[in-house]
């Protein structure tokens, strides 16, 4: 049996749609209980270079909890290692997270694998601050302990 045979399946199966929810499904609902997510509006500047040098400096322990940046800047894509939706899905995410239009600010959502949102930060991005919190909450604190098992 061939490599590509045996992942078939599972790329058929990850690529179809499952009835008529997921037609309906919230933009973001495919990364619900995988990955915890930074949504970001940014205005044009250099808030994007920021932004992706401080995903870049922190890159380890943003891979430890699972974090994914979701670009939800108006107009063109500002962060270049970030998640891009397509037009109708940046519009229903900050309808969701309430993203002001013409924001002169850089707003920052973290949202939690429960798709809720945790905390948001205006103007400069603190991942220190939310790696703290993120390491408080339940389901982290589960996840180090499902790590700590597997390395004894």
């Amino acid at each position: 049996m061939s490599i590509s045979s045996y992942f078939r399946p599972v790329i058929v199966a990850a690529l179809s749609p499952v009835g008529t929810d997921s037609l309906a499904a919230g933009p973001l609902d495919a990364f619900r209980d995988v990955n915890r997510l930074v949504v970001v509006s940014l205005p044009q500047g250099p808030a994007a270079e920021n932004v992706a040098a401080a995903w870049c400096l922190h890159r380890v322990k943003i891979d430890e909890r699972d974090l994914k940046i979701i670009d939800a800047s108006e107009g063109a894509q500002r962060v270049a290692t970030g998640v891009r939706l397509n037009p109708e899905q940046i519009i229903a995410v900050r309808q969701h997270f309430k993203l002001a239009a013409g924001e002169p600010r850089p707003v920052f959502i973290l949202v939690g694998k429960d798709g809720g949102e945790k905390a948001r930060q205006d103007g400069t991005l603190d991942l220190d601050t939310w790696f703290v919190l993120i390491d408080h909450m339940p389901t982290r604190r589960q996840e180090i302990q499902n790590q700590q098992k597997k390395s004894d």
